[in-house]
């Protein structure tokens, strides 16, 4: 978003919550990953009714020094498609250290609730709390949770770990994730997107990996047939998708002019026109018949079982081409970044989760949490994590990984693909843009209403939302 100050502090909007979190959570999660090489270390990790009662020490043995084990902490965790992973890596933690963790496991619908109540709480039941990219800011400009310096003054986020534009930082004067700002979470989910292509089929008609937009095209034309779309877009939801098109065209949803400290609606610019029209014509021109109807699990089969030879898709779903038991195309399907209006202009848009730290625990709590974070965030941990099924969140690691037998083949993508990350809008607001931006796309797609009425209409209401809110806003240019 290029978006770098802002004047007033932002107010929470608890409201907003429960509108859109089920739509975004299909972009942020992704689909179920297969492990390739999964640890098996015995089951260490509790739920919450196997925890011990408040009386209970926990038993710690280590042959080399005196037990000193730390409180045992709770984590707040979604059941999520990472979720195997993240359990396999608290398993290995508990092995490892003999400090004691609790997982909290809790549907997507249920996590905003469970943390706001925590937080307000005299004391939050929950040590480390996982958090959506779509809402963490709520939690940052609240200060509630708590600014990782204060918990350890001497703490260095560790260059090798990727902060997604951002999304560790918050600048409580500007009211945003810049990169100046203060460490508030540390990230635990990397999604990314990729761009999944059939590489026997490119090679059969002579073709490179995509780059540009217009690459993709010229495929979608050579490669669809009766039995074969040539490229298939997400349309339920849409902004994810549409986002990367947007950024890779030069186009924003908004941006700040730092001047006048003004905020500009610019998602009716000529850019986000030319992004739009290039998506609408993919989508209707080379999709399937249902082509407005498809999410990420109608497309991750479409891909698997050969009807369709390319698409923008979250990197979690690679793991899926190589399952016998889902896909017919196994080590057919390569992943390369995400495509943009020229090559370089690249643009894949960021889907995380992060973790913070509640404001209202104990110092010792606090320590323990922290602990965990360190080492779950360490390269070998992160090596583990991602062997596990995961998605790690080091640069390290995914270069490591590139060279895998197994899972190189996209891990290399991810890598390649980490100086091409746009955030998402980051504004308490965001919830209620992102209903406005999945609205009028989807007219837009099934023709009810023209790209420039739809661009326009949309970035009326985008507008209107920041003026409500009490952002200093430019007029709209139409």
């Amino acid at each position: 978003m290029n978006i770098t100050t802002k004047h007033k502090r932002l107010t929470l909007h608890w409201g907003l919550s429960i509108l859109l979190f089920v739509s975004f959570s299909l972009a942020a999660c992704g689909p179920a990953v297969t492990a390739t090489s999964v640890p098996t270390e015995p089951p260490s990790v509790v739920t919450e009714d196997q925890a011990p009662t408040p009386t209970e020490e926990p038993q710690v043995t280590t042959p080399t020094e005196e037990p000193q084990p730390l409180p045992r902490i709770t984590i707040l965790i979604n059941e999520s498609p990472w979720l195997a992973g993240f359990e396999a890596l608290v398993n290995k933690y508990v092995e490892e250290t003999g400090n004691q963790v609790t997982l909290n496991r809790t549907p997507f619908a249920g996590m905003l609730e469970k943390s706001r109540n925590a937080v307000q709480a005299p004391e939050s039941e929950f040590d480390i709390l996982t958090l959506n990219e779509q809402w963490y800011m709520q939690f940052y400009d609240g200060g509630l949770v708590t600014p990782i310096k204060e918990i350890d003054p001497n703490f260095v986020l560790d260059s090798q770990i990727i902060e997604y534009e951002w999304a560790t930082r918050w600048d409580p004067e500007l009211g945003y994730s810049t990169e100046n700002g203060e460490i508030y979470g540390l990230p635990i989910n990397g999604n990314i997107m990729l761009f999944f292509y059939r590489k026997d089929l490119f090679e059969a008609q002579g073709l490179d990996a995509p780059q540009t937009w217009a690459d993709v095209e010229a495929a979608a034309q050579l490669l669809k047939n009766e039995d074969m779309s040539g490229y298939v877009v997400r349309a339920n939801p849409p902004n994810w998708e549409f986002q990367a098109f947007l950024a890779s065209h030069g186009g924003s949803i908004f941006k700040l002019d730092e001047k006048t400290g003004e905020w500009e609606v610019t998602l009716n610019s000529p850019e986000a026109l030319q992004a739009l029209n290039t998506w609408l014509k993919l989508g209707r021109e080379y999709g399937p018949a249902n082509y407005s109807d498809n999410g990420q699990a109608e497309m991750i089969a479409l891909m698997a079982s050969g009807k369709v030879p390319q698409m923008v898709l979250v990197g979690a779903a690679a793991p899926d081409f190589d399952n016998p038991e889902k896909s017919t195309v196994i080590g057919n399907v390569a992943a390369v970044p995400v495509p943009g209006l020229v090559a370089g202009s690249n643009a894949t848009m960021s889907g995380i989760w992060v973790t913070g730290i509640p404001h209202n625990l104990p110092d010792e709590r606090k320590q323990a949490a922290l602990s965990f974070l360190n080492w779950a965030l360490t390269k070998d941990a992160q090596l583990f994590y991602a062997q596990a099924g995961a998605i790690p969140v080091r640069q390290d690691v995914y270069e490591e990984m590139s060279s895998d037998s197994e899972q190189g083949w996209w891990m290399k993508a991810m890598a390649d693909s980490t100086v091409f990350i746009h955030a998402q809008p980051r504004l308490s607001e965001t919830p209620q843009i992102i209903e406005v931006i999945d609205r009028r796309l989807k007219t837009a797609l099934i023709s009810e209403i023209t790209p420039e009425q739809a661009l326009l209409e949309a970035a009326k209401e985008i507008h209107k939302i920041l003026t409500d809110a009490g952002y200093r806003v430019k007029p709209l240019a139409e």
